[in-house]
């Protein structure tokens, strides 16, 4: 079975289109850090996802691969079964999809049988990083 594409129409108003247009340029002008966002007010902190935080989600989905292969499930079974596009799966496993929602993580595991679940762990110890602010110092497996 062929996959079909949706596309879905913009919700946006012609006015919200405008202005992120505008943002976009000043930002590509611009080229301010991450630093200068935040210190500009521009950018919540706690809103940003960090690497750590990217891979995670990234082990996460190569995990769902790994249970997909061993299931002799193909992608396009997977999107079938998960109602999801075929090309979001791929995109899924090949870590092209920076920050999927958890209705898509949730949909994925279903479709080779297993459920998404959360965990939490404490953070690695914060020490002082030499400028008063408290950063995360990284630490080796098995220490």
């Amino acid at each position: 079975m062929k996959a079909r594409r949706i596309f879905r129409a913009s919700r946006k108003t012609s006015e919200e289109r405008v202005r992120e247009q505008a943002l976009r340029d000043k930002l590509q002008k611009e080229r301010p850090s991450l630093e200068d966002l935040v210190r500009s007010g521009a950018c919540d902190p706690d809103a940003v996802m960090t690497m750590g935080m990217y891979f995670d989600i990234q082990r996460a989905l190569r995990a769902l691969k790994r249970e997909r292969e061993r299931c002799g499930l193909s992608i396009s079974a997977v999107a079938e079964r998960s109602g999801l596009d075929r090309a979001v799966v791929s995109r899924l496993e090949n870590g092209k999809q920076d920050n999927p929602t958890v209705a898509t993580l949730m949909r994925s595991a279903a479709a080779v049988g297993k459920r998404f679940l959360w965990s939490y762990e404490d953070l690695a110890t914060k020490v002082a990083n030499g400028d008063g602010k408290a950063s995360r110092r990284r630490t080796k497996r098995g220490a």
